[in-house]
């Protein structure tokens, strides 16, 4: 998947956060600040517990742009006391669903260091996540090390690209090769792709739920590419979600590529993306447990390109992490707490 999005650059330092605000005002993002840590080489954890000011993000109206959510995100880490410079620089994926578990490879040209996020906000599901840190704009090889560097990384709270809720409910976000730029901007609030997926992770328990949400919001593409999003729930419904001329499309698919299922294209840029997908269809499918799903996203990565994989089970409610395809060393996560 190709560089796409930049959410935030918020340069705050840990002191200035204790000389304006003190402990108190910030207790909440100190405490989520020390949970920062190296669990693998580049690969960080986040837990994150209380609001984090995304349902004061969706009631201002959300943000149709990057930069636009990047201010949002700033003023409120800083209680307002900080005001950010946004620069936008610029930004092939699979999925796989059944058996209660969810299959992901996240492919991108340009490596980086990631973080797995566990947050619980006070009136939303629980859920894990990944991030990929560059995405955040410090820099490819940017780690949370320092401690202002790790309350730099409280943003990538709002940069989730693949996730599970208490629920069960998984998402991911892929690029549409093929996709509709063309989205109408209505009266409706504006989310962009990476707003859409923490919207769906806080307040979606199923797939229903979700697409309902999402239809309530303009969803607009990033760096001039459109994304679709692969969900799946415990149910077993499995669907990907796209945007034609602004009109959110539900297509019923337990494999998700990069080009759009909604509508058929013959476009020669999508050779690869049906490639895959068809390769899963035709020798992988049904999906009935872990080893199964490993097995289709192993067939379907890139070494050198798939900077991630992941496996959700959405009964046991861990995620198992692959980082570069080293497939012999996976990294398990359990979603922290339940908050409803």
């Amino acid at each position: 998947m190709k560089k796409f999005i930049i959410i935030v650059v918020v340069v705050l330092a840990a002191l200035g956060l204790f000389l304006y605000g003190g402990y108190q005002q910030f207790s909440k993002e100190i405490a989520a600040m020390q949970s920062v840590e190296e669990v693998g080489e580049g690969v960080f954890t986040l837990h994150y517990k209380g609001d984090y000011g995304f349902k004061g993000f969706l009631e201002q109206g959300g943000a149709k742009t990057d930069a636009e959510m990047a201010t949002y995100i700033a003023g409120f880490l800083s209680h307002g006391y900080y005001k950010p410079q946004v620069t936008t620089p610029e930004g092939g994926c699979t999925t796989v669903s059944g058996g209660k578990v969810f299959g992901r490879n996240f492919d991108w040209d340009h490596a980086g260091n990631y973080i797995i996020l566990h947050t619980e906000p006070e009136d939303g599901y629980a859920s894990i996540a990944t991030s990929n840190l560059s995405f955040l704009g410090f820099g490819e090889d940017w780690k949370p090390q320092s401690m202002q560097e790790k309350f730099m990384s409280i943003a990538s709270i709002y940069v989730p690209l693949d996730g599970m809720n208490e629920k069960g409910l998984c998402v991911a976000d892929l690029i549409e090769i093929d996709g509709d730029t063309n989205v109408p901007d209505t009266e409706k609030p504006d989310l962009t792709i990476v707003g859409a997926i923490r919207l769906v992770l806080d307040y979606a328990a199923n797939v229903e739920e979700a697409i309902q949400l999402l239809s309530q919001y303009d969803v607009f593409p990033s760096v001039s590419r459109m994304h679709h999003l692969s969900l799946s729930d415990l149910s077993g419904h499995s669907v990907v979600v796209e945007w034609e001329g602004g009109e959110l499309k539900a297509t019923p698919t337990q494999v998700v590529t990069n080009h759009c299922l909604s509508e058929v294209s013959d476009s020669e840029s999508i050779a690869e993306s049906l490639r895959r997908f068809n390769m899963l269809y035709a020798e992988h499918l049904p999906v009935t447990d872990k080893l199964q799903a490993q097995q289709a996203i192993q067939a379907a990565s890139y070494p050198g390109k798939t900077l991630w994989s992941v496996i959700y089970n959405q009964e046991t409610l861990t995620a198992t992490h692959y980082f570069a395809c080293q497939w012999e060393q996976p990294l398990t996560s359990t979603l922290s707490a339940t908050s409803n």
